[in-house]
């Protein structure tokens, strides 16, 4: 995309607008008040992965047209529907798929647990790779199943996170181990793993017969000079153990309508998928969520055109806040809209305290890096998806309360 493109996109679609959300259902805004307080009304959350934007226009007029129109019964994805999803997909990544490989789902959890229940059982092990998006760690739990953690390395001196393949290869090589969970693009630390390395992945998986549950929901989401590689581009090889989990919802900001969509090349792996679906009373996708997504992806590529944009200004005012900034050092993003904020250098004795002042102090609320693991202790995960004005408010809050302290 040009610098042309994306400015078309920014001046098209309102990224500015700071909208105000105390008072209506987000979650995001809902937990500050509920956790401090009524007093809490202007602490800022950067936390949840939902956007501070209201979605594409495109999207919103299809939504009023079949809130005007259309009947709310039980619905079933049209061809129209796959036409769009495998559309986008072709468009988007280079990824050719076959309708007949889709399932869906109203969430890539509820859909990752779903698989989890098709290949595992109880006691079963499963690799994650922490610092990671911490449902992965509930969906174990809640299926019976033991965590292995084939934990992430940061090179301290490059400021990257990589993979630790021998220990990865030693848990695979557990007989208990069914599945891997992978993330890609990694939330949080922001990798896009190259093809050679999900090739890697994919040959160890393949080698121990272990399942591969691709969490592909950020792939939308490439920072410049990076390009996600979704696993199932990668060839035939890996398709008798590849699950693939996409959806609309975080790139067009749609989470609260429910879509998702598993992608599963191999026949029997599909069979035991839609099986366990079953077994839980099924798996669907709401009317607005499959009118949303349809829309999204025929209609609304212009509008992440613009918002891409937005996103790499962002992460370029962070950038900064961090270089200017003892004790604090960005990650650099590669994919999501998440950022990986290292604040060990700023002496607190505990991630509580760092947490603590953060909110009381700062009035700003993140995510927590000690809730993706033990190894995300003294960092935060800052969602960039916002008005860069309301972005650089909570640093200069972080700024100014930092002062202070020193």
């Amino acid at each position: 995309m040009t610098q042309a493109e994306q400015d078309r996109g920014q001046h098209r679609y309102d990224f500015s607008t700071i909208l105000e959300r105390h008072g209506s259902t987000s979650i995001k805004w809902h937990e500050i008040e509920a956790e401090m307080g009524p007093d809490s009304r202007d602490v800022i959350p950067l936390s949840v992965a939902d956007m501070e934007f209201k979605p594409a226009p495109e999207i919103v007029d299809a939504l009023v047209e079949a809130a005007t129109h259309d009947v709310f019964g039980y619905d079933y994805a049209t061809d129209d529907y796959f036409a769009a999803l495998t559309g986008w997909m072709s468009r988007r990544h280079g990824y050719d798929i076959d309708p007949t490989w889709v399932s869906l789902s109203d969430g890539v959890m509820p859909a990752i647990n779903t698989a989890l229940r098709a290949v595992t059982h109880p006691g079963d092990k499963v690799i994650i790779q922490r610092p990671v998006y911490y449902p992965f760690t509930f969906a174990a739990e809640h299926n019976g199943l033991t965590i292995l953690d084939n934990e992430l390395v940061l090179d301290e001196a490059a400021g990257r996170y990589g993979i630790d393949f021998d220990d990865l290869e030693a848990k695979a090589a557990d007989p208990r181990c069914t599945a891997l969970i992978l993330c890609n693009p990694h939330n949080p630390v922001g990798r896009v793993w190259t093809a050679d390395e999900l090739r890697r992945i994919g040959d160890i998986c393949l080698e121990h017969g272990v399942y591969l549950l691709c969490d592909e929901i950020h792939a939308d989401f490439a920072h410049p000079g990076h390009a996600v590689t979704m696993f199932g581009t990668l060839g035939e090889r890996y398709r008798s153990i590849l699950f693939e989990f996409t959806a609309p919802t975080k790139t067009f900001n749609l989470a609260g309508l429910l879509c998702s969509n598993a992608i599963i090349p191999d026949p029997e792996l599909k069979r035991r998928f839609d099986v366990a679906a079953e077994n839980i009373g099924g798996l669907t996708v709401s009317h607005f969520g499959l009118v949303a997504c349809q829309a999204a992806y025929n209609h609304a590529g212009a509008w992440l055109d613009g918002l891409l944009g937005v996103l790499e200004r962002n992460v370029a005012v962070l950038r900064a806040f961090a270089a200017r900034m003892e004790g604090v050092r960005l990650i650099e993003p590669e994919g999501t809209y998440l950022a990986w904020l290292d604040c060990r250098g700023l002496g607190f004795e505990t991630p509580e305290a760092l947490r603590d002042f953060m909110r009381d102090e700062a009035r700003v609320w993140f995510d927590e890096g000690s809730l993706f693991g033990r190894s995300g202790d003294y960092f935060e995960r800052v969602n960039l998806a916002c008005p860069t004005a309301l972005l650089e408010r909570v640093l200069d809050n972080v700024d100014r309360a930092l002062a202070a302290r020193r």
